[in-house]
């Protein structure tokens, strides 16, 4: 430690060395030169008259903790200062003229300013310019100026500077026009009563209105920004830098201990190759992490023990790896409201508020506090979300405004009913259909007002005291957040404020509570995880970084619209070589501080793009530098045996396979169908007929397979029925067909459906052109309808005798047909492909070459013509398709030519399954089903199969 020269306005420099972490031997040398100045007064440590400034709030957090211990460690009564981040250090130290403008209300100026500009004016400035009426533009163009305003005035760079320091005259145009707009959005300010933060610095500093009353004392404060800079350079007090730098090393800093770019360009690091972990992909890289701690936990308690993220890509793998390993963390990060559920709240809101749609209505009634509250409203006894998906699944219905199907009302009145709960509760944001074509708009605040209600509505009486878990505390906490933002936005400038829609306004509140965040509640022995600002004053003993790599570390500063790389150069803006310097310090700092670090070096980032290693690396010897590139993006490292929760010997998950445990059959009558699922698995047979598991594709956009064979079934079945079946002309028969292929469309699908069904229900229509000319060749032949959707039924006798058991039997038949001369009849089914029956019913066996079963719809058909009233054998009916294709060759009456022994093998299968059934053998298929609806229950997914495969390579690697 030692004390340097005095700059002129008496800031004093002690530089404390960087051997030791900073915070902690600032907190003990403020305090003991407490004790010096009180040494004959009572024991008191009193610094209720110091402003201490840190660069983040984490370090601000931490030295206020370690300052209190040390006062406390000596006895002494301790007052704490005011601690604060250089970021809100310059508004601490004057009066402004008027209240300073928020952020927001700065971009509502900067979008006044740019919309009431003629749009050839604007063309320097952009070619191509947001539409008139759309703020949402209009607002983000704003931001970017309001963020280049601030950049520029952060380091005491004016318009003028960089009209000056520009090239070419579209570039010197460009910044002019700028320079003039600036002017009329400071005038916006001033008539709105507010004030831009960075003019009232700069006008503090000319009027000499700087002031402060307590000693300021800048703790580790190396990169202040001119602008923050120059108002600490006019205070006129005491005022103390405290630096982590040894004494011979003065040069390196300014008057205020901001480094010195130039002076760090040609730092040698003490990198040694201990120090630096070859890794992968994200997750090794996290693996990479729980690896280093666990190492670090043998002499380490794991709450001494941080760990580094340069991006926060990083963090939820990372945490995942510790949990893993049985180490609780906490992220110093916090999440952001947006995340949380309150944030999830708003977005999905705002979603459904700007797309009135069946979709997002179906998304925000899943969130768990949207589900509370409508369950109230509604009072149902059966839960909504069941009934919603079905119908979602089953009639694909788009926007709330259009009335739902027919058939969706009659079966689902509960989606209705949830609609009209949701469109009631959010009455104020949602216009009814009635005034759906004048959007309703109102100022910003207005709209903040009424979302402070909705919000109170749902979270009434919710606070962190009540949360018990993790979760909830969190919900709590982005609660608070939320109403402090909304209250704020209530008090929006009148001046500056918009009329815009409700949807516009949610989009506004959700995009802004992404830049707020909510914490949790720290553990003794949590590992912590920091940012990357955050390592060069932590003082944990033990620390690893992950991410030590381009373009994290340093980051790039070059992608600026307005700023390229070179012209900040020129205007001494904080660039590339800033960056470079401030974090070789920040590096330095956390390598000489401690013994135990780790710089974790991947090679991809999380979206899976390559990623160097950082040019950090090159600031030691070029021997080392070259070695350890090789090492780095060539070599693997050692990786250590570290345990983790899911850590097993299974070859398979330990989720297991629900047993079907059953003594009395109970399945007592069966339908036609349920026989091929009996074949193909007599588990998955069980789930669909026995439990009734089906599975609901609510996401789905377009008619599946099934539907669009109903959907063609409808109107052959309709037509069957009508008293157009016996027309024997083509055109009239298609007339018909399509009326009712219409009419069920309009019954089940409505008349505002996907237009992906639109499109089907044409290729349908499509395809009743090629039936309706099979048809009249039919009639030509002689052939009449004479049933359609006949039914057998146990109640009627139906039924198989197996062992003296009786199986009922259940059926609907697409179509009987009788020939008018001969008295022949045929069964047949509609098919909505071209396939014969033999490919549908038979398969044959790879080893033994015969025809196996593997439908048995037909011959189950022939066994049931007794209890159909046809007076004729059994075996003298025809039995066959009436394939529906989408080519017109192969929509046609194909007749099933099994033969008589097939047919009895079909007989004797039939029986052996029945006796199975009887026997409740329900043992799942070994080799699994093509189609799998149950792939989450018998674990036949992509995880399970990933699982085997690895096994049997370790297996075989094991030989």
């Amino acid at each position: 430690m030692s004390d340097d020269l005095l700059p002129t306005r008496g800031c004093r420099r002690e530089f404390v060395g960087w051997d030791r972490p900073l915070l902690p031997q600032v907190a003990e040398m403020m305090v003991a030169g407490m004790m010096i100045d009180s040494a004959t007064k009572n024991a008191v440590s009193d610094f209720s008259d110091w402003i201490c400034v840190l660069p983040t709030a984490q370090s601000a957090l931490r030295f206020g903790n370690l300052l209190c211990s040390a006062a406390e460690s000596q006895g002494l009564q301790y007052s704490a200062p005011r601690i604060l981040t250089s970021g809100d250090l310059a508004e601490a130290l004057y009066e402004p003229e008027n209240p300073i403008a928020i952020e927001f209300e700065q971009t509502l100026a900067w979008a006044r300013v740019l919309r009431q500009r003629d749009a050839t004016s604007l063309r320097p400035l952009l070619p191509v310019l947001p539409e008139t009426e759309a703020i949402g533009p209009w607002l983000e163009l704003a931001g970017t100026l309001r963020r280049l305003t601030a950049d520029l005035a952060a380091h005491d760079v004016s318009f003028t500077d960089v009209v000056t320091a520009s090239d070419g005259a579209d570039e010197k145009q460009r910044w002019k026009l700028l320079q003039e707009l600036h002017e009329i959005y400071l005038g916006q300010l001033a008539t709105a009563g507010i004030s831009d933060p960075h003019q009232q610095r700069r006008r503090a500093i000319k009027r000499n209105t700087i002031r402060s009353d307590r000693r300021i004392v800048l703790i580790g404060a190396s990169d202040l920004n001119p602008s923050v800079a120059n108002v600490i350079k006019a205070v006129d007090g005491d005022l103390v830098a405290y630096i982590a730098a040894p004494a011979d090393n003065a040069s390196w800093f300014d008057d205020l201990g901001c480094l010195k770019t130039d002076a760090f360009s040609k730092l040698q690091l003490p990198l040694t190759d201990q120090h630096l972990v070859p890794a992968g992909d994200i997750a090794d890289q996290a693996t990479a992490v729980s690896e280093a701690v666990t190492e670090f936990a043998a002499s380490h308690r794991t709450g001494q023990i941080a760990v580094g993220v340069t991006d926060e890509s990083h963090v939820a793998a990372t945490e995942m790896q510790l949990d893993g390993c049985g180490l609780s963390s906490y992220r110093h990060l916090g999440w952001t409201v947006a995340s949380t559920a309150v944030g999830r709240l708003i977005s999905l809101t705002a979603t459904l508020v700007a797309r009135p749609t069946w979709r997002s209505l179906a998304a925000l009634v899943r969130h768990g506090d949207v589900h509370r509250v409508l369950t109230s409203r509604l009072a149902a006894s059966q839960d909504y979300l069941i009934p919603l998906d079905q119908m979602l699944a089953n009639h694909l219905p788009v926007n709330l405004a259009d009335p739902l199907p027919a058939a969706a009302m009659k079966h689902y009145p509960v989606a209705d009913q949830l609609r009209t709960a949701v469109l009631e509760w959010l009455s104020e944001l949602i216009p009814s259909p009635a005034s759906a074509a004048s959007v309703r708009t109102r100022p910003i605040a207005d709209w903040c007002l009424c979302l402070l209600e909705w919000l109170d509505s749902i979270y009434a009486g919710f606070s962190s005291d009540d949360a018990i878990s993790h979760d909830r505390r969190l919900t709590a906490e982005a609660v608070a957040k939320a109403r402090e933002l909304l209250t704020r936005f209530t008090k929006l400038s009148g001046h500056l404020d918009v009329p815009v829609s409700a949807a516009s306004a949610l989009e506004m509140i959700a995009a802004r509570l992404a830049d707020l965040r909510v914490g949790q509640a720290r553990g003794d022995d949590d590992v912590q995880i920091h940012g990357w600002l955050d390592l060069a004053l932590d003082d944990s003993p033990a620390m690893v970084v992950v991410g030590f790599n381009h373009p994290y570390v340093p980051a790039a500063v070059t992608s600026d619209p307005f700023l390229p790389g070179s012209l900040r150069s020129r205007l001494g803006i904080a660039d590339n070589e800033r960056r470079y310097a401030r974090d070789a310090y920040a590096t330095q700092l956390l390598l000489s501080t401690r013994q135990d670090v780790r710089l974790i070096v991947g090679k991809r980032s999380a979206d899976g793009s390559p990623t160097p290693p950082s040019r950090l690396l090159a600031a030691s010897p070029a021997e080392d530098v070259a070695r350890r590139i090789r090492t780095l993006l060539g070599g693997t490292r050692h990786k250590d045996n570290v345990s983790h929760r899911w850590d097993n010997d299974r070859a398979t998950t330990e989720l297991p396979i629900p047993k079907i445990q059953t003594t009395e059959c109970p399945v007592k009558t069966m339908s036609v169908t349920a026989f091929k699922a009996y074949l193909e698995c007599p588990y998955r047979f069980y789930l669909r007929h026995v439990l009734h598991l089906k599975p609901v594709d609510d996401l789905a956009r377009e008619l599946a397979a099934n539907q669009f064979g109903d959907l063609v079934h409808a109107a052959v079945e309709h037509f069957g029925e009508s008293d157009e079946k016996d027309e024997a002309d083509e055109k009239r028969i298609f007339e018909s067909l399509r009326h009712h292929l219409h009419d069920y469309a309009a019954n089940h699908y409505g008349d505002h459906s996907e237009s992906a069904v639109r499109l089907q229900v044409r290729q349908a229509e499509q395809r009743l052109r090629f039936v309706a000319a099979e048809q009249a060749k039919r009639i030509d032949q002689g052939w009449r309808i004479h049933a359609t959707e006949a039914s057998v039924e146990e109640s009627k006798g139906a039924g198989i005798t197996v062992d003296g058991k009786k199986m009922g039997l259940r059926g609907r038949f697409d179509r009987i047909d009788r020939h008018e001369q001969t008295g022949q009849w045929a069964i047949l089914d509609y098919k909505t492909h071209g396939h014969k029956p033999e490919k549908k019913h038979l398969r044959k066996n790879r080893d033994t070459g015969e025809f196996e079963w593997i439908d048995l719809q037909l011959p189950l058909y022939r066994m049931m013509v007794p209890f159909l009233g046809i007076e004729a054998p059994p075996q003298e009916v025809q039995l066959g398709y009436f394939n529906v294709s989408d080519k017109a060759d192969e929509t046609k009456i194909n007749l099933a030519e099994f033969g008589e022994p097939l047919m009895q093998q079909a007989m004797d299968l039939i029986h052996q399954c029945v006796r199975r059934i009887f026997a409740c053998d329900f043992s799942p298929n070994e080799q699994g089903v093509m189609y799998d609806d149950y792939e989450m229950i018998l674990q036949t997914g992509v995880a399970s199969r990933m699982l085997a495969t690895a096994s049997a390579g370790e297996g075989e690697g094991d030989q």
